[in-house]
Parts: structure tokens; C-alpha cells; sequence
């Protein structure tokens, strides 16, 4: 019988939201979820998922959008009302995680078939190892898994009917919006195959020691530079919903063990001064921790003290002894870091703007290098 691994222990973390972590031989998970308003944080909880027999997980983000979807959808049991992103995203997440479940909805790595690319874009042949920082793509044949995950999507939402709609209603307005961010991986030998899906905003991202924080998603915006994202939070062009059309991006490459995949809503990248800067916060609080919960500790720490937004991440370490490996691992990534790209603290009139231009040209090329070819939705 296959067991499965859903989330670990969660406890409360001292002063901010709730975190989870769980370790298993190779994998050590960890869950931050923080509200910005105590009782009305719209971000579903964490996805992590292991299954122990087969060497595979996912983890996953699920951001409620407010905005477009703040009508009040339910009423709980204690008479509290939740928004259409608040059931939105729940739903969501609960889809996401019964498609991982069900062994008819995916395809076995076995049956992959890699395009084999380096880091500096040059080829490498079907077997042979990695360097750290590098990946492979990958494309598994017959149906693609983004249908039958869509699918369930679709399915979930339509359990919760749509109130009638207003004649004045805003064309910006949703039925269950939100976004999402997975990486489903599978364990074998010295590389893990990782299935990104994504739709909207929520980023999953590759950490490695030798190539950094890389981010493996596009977002679904007009516009496509990362730092012109942070400054503008420009609209997206596509987010799961029930009333609207959406599509469900996918990305797959195969990466070198060990390594750690990061999956995170914009309450902890959207706030920062620069895309370096998400990777400095990840990386000196697990410099100060002796373990992965108080990881995800000072992680929930960290970033309620400089977030706007609802914030939730999950993560997990992939191929790694233990904690000790871990942290050892990204010492020196974490001082260089810290040296190349020391917070700044806001001046009266903001941050200062050529600095970020340089600290973004200058971070840029190792973030983007495993990124999608296109941000084009479907």
C-alpha cells in the first residue's frame, strides 16, 4: 500500500501565523502561512505532499485574489461570512492535491523524454550529470497532465454556485479567483523530475547553492521584467476562476540532486527591495536556525515584518542528509549574498531607483536562466 506523506507537524509561530515541517529520508519540508488581517488571510495554507514508496511530492501556493473576488461566497458554521477568493482558493488547493493523489492523472518518469540544455544554453546528452545550477527540459509524451489537473479544477469550483450577478458589476470582477504555484517532483538517482504548474502571480522557484534562487514560473502579466513587477504590481492576465476561461502553465525539467524547490506567494517576494532580496530573507534565516522548524519560524517572522499582503510558502529540500547538510551547504552562498546585496532601508522618498537597476542587472541572468521561454498563457 502507497503511503502518503501530507504536510507534517504545525504548530503556531511565535508571534506570526502558522508553519509546518516534516522530514523523511532525502526530503525536509517546510510551511509558512501568515495573515495580514488575523482572520481574514485569503492564501489557502501550504500544499506538501510526499509519497514515501515512490520518491515523489508536490508542493504548492494558492493565493485568493480579494480584489476581484471579495463578495462574500459562505457562511461557516460559526456564522462567519468568507470572500469568493477565501473558498477559491481552499477549493483549489484541495483540487490540486487530489489530482497529485490520483495515479491515473500522471505520467511516470520513465516515460519521459528530455531536451537536454545546460546552463549556458549549450547541448548535453541524455545522461549526464548536472552541474548545480543547471536543468534539463523535459517533455513527457500522449496527454498532457495541465488537462486532467484543469479538469479537476473546473470540477471543484462548480461546486460552489455563483450568486446572481449584479448589472453593475466591475468586468475585473471573479467567481473563486486565484492563483496558484506546484512543483510535483519525482526522486531519481542524483536528479529530481520537476513538473512546474502555475497560473497567475505565485512563483516557484529552484534554490541551489551554486546557481541561486532561479525562478522556474513567468507571471501572467503584460509585463515581464521581475523588478518592474515589484514596482508595479501590474494586473495578470490569467488566474483560475469559475466563471472565466483560464489555463494552467506547465514547465518541466529535470534538476540536479540537491537542491530545493520554493513555491511562494507575492506577500514574500512582492515586498522586497529587489528579486535578490527574497533570496538573501530565505537564506539568512536558514543560516540562523538549528532546524527546520525554527527555519519556518524565523521565516514567518521575517516576513511578517516587512510584508502588505497575506504571505504563504512551502518548500522542499531535496536530497540533502540532513539539516546540518543543508545549512552547511548554502553558507557561503548566504554570506555572498549578504555582501553583494545588503538591505537598504527605505529613504523618505523610496528606495533609491538606480540602485535597484544595478542590483537587479547585476542579479538578473542567474535568476532567469531556468525560467519558461514565453509567459504566454495556453
Amino acid at each position: 500500500m502507497t503511503e502518503v506523506r501530507v504536510r507534517g507537524v504545525a504548530v503556531g509561530a511565535p508571534g506570526a501565523g502558522t508553519i509546518w515541517h516534516y522530514r523523511d529520508e532525502g526530503v525536509m519540508a517546510v510551511g509558512v502561512w501568515t495573515e495580514r488581517i488575523d482572520g481574514r488571510g485569503e492564501d489557502a495554507e501550504p500544499l506538501f505532499a510526499h509519497r514515501v514508496p515512490a520518491a515523489e511530492g508536490i508542493v504548492g501556493v494558492f493565493d485568493g485574489l480579494g480584489g476581484s473576488g471579495a463578495g462574500a461566497a459562505c457562511e461557516l458554521r460559526d456564522g462567519t461570512r468568507r470572500s469568493g477568493a477565501w473558498v477559491g482558493a481552499r477549493l483549489v488547493r484541495s483540487g490540486v492535491l487530489s489530482w497529485f493523489l490520483d495515479a491515473a492523472a500522471r505520467t511516470t518518469s520513465t516515460d519521459a523524454v528530455a531536451r537536454t540544455t545546460s546552463a549556458d544554453g549549450t547541448a548535453v546528452s541524455d545522461g549526464t550529470a548536472l552541474a548545480d545550477g543547471e536543468a534539463r527540459e523535459a517533455a513527457a509524451p500522449g496527454a498532457k497532465p495541465t488537462e486532467a489537473l484543469r479538469t479537476r479544477l473546473v470540477e471543484v469550483l462548480a461546486d460552489v454556485p455563483a450568486p446572481p450577478r449584479s448589472k453593475i458589476v466591475s468586468r475585473m470582477r471573479r467567481w473563486l479567483p486565484t492563483t496558484m504555484a506546484a512543483a510535483h517532483y519525482r526522486l531519481g538517482g542524483e536528479q529530481a523530475e520537476c513538473r512546474v504548474l502555475w497560473a497567475g502571480d505565485s512563483r516557484a522557484y529552484a534554490l541551489s547553492r551554486g546557481g541561486g534562487l532561479q525562478a522556474l514560473t513567468r507571471d501572467h502579466t503584460d509585463e515581464t521584467d521581475s523588478l518592474q513587477q515589484l514596482v508595479q504590481d501590474p494586473p495578470m492576465t490569467n488566474v483560475i476562476c469559475a466563471d472565466q476561461e483560464f489555463t494552467i502553465a506547465e514547465h518541466v525539467l529535470l534538476l540536479p540532486l540537491p537542491c530545493v524547490l520554493v513555491c511562494a506567494t507575492d506577500g514574500f517576494f512582492g515586498y522586497v527591495e529587489t528579486p535578490a532580496h527574497f533570496e538573501c530573507h530565505l537564506l539568512s534565516t536558514l543560516r540562523a536556525a538549528a532546524d527546520e522548524r525554527e527555519w519556518a519560524e524565523r521565516l514567518a517572522r521575517q516576513v511578517s515584518g516587512y510584508t502588505g499582503d497575506d504571505a504563504s510558502l512551502s518548500l522542499a529540500a531535496l536530497g540533502y542528509a540532513g539539516f546540518a547538510e543543508l545549512r552547511e551547504s548554502f553558507a557561503a552562498r548566504s554570506q555572498e549574498m549578504e555582501a553583494r546585496y545588503p538591505l537598504v532601508r527605505a529613504a523618505e522618498g523610496g528606495v533609491d531607483r538606480e540602485w535597484r537597476a544595478r542590483t537587479w542587472e547585476d542579479y538578473r541572468p542567474d535568476y532567469e536562466r531556468l525560467m519558461p521561454a514565453t509567459a504566454e498563457p495556453g
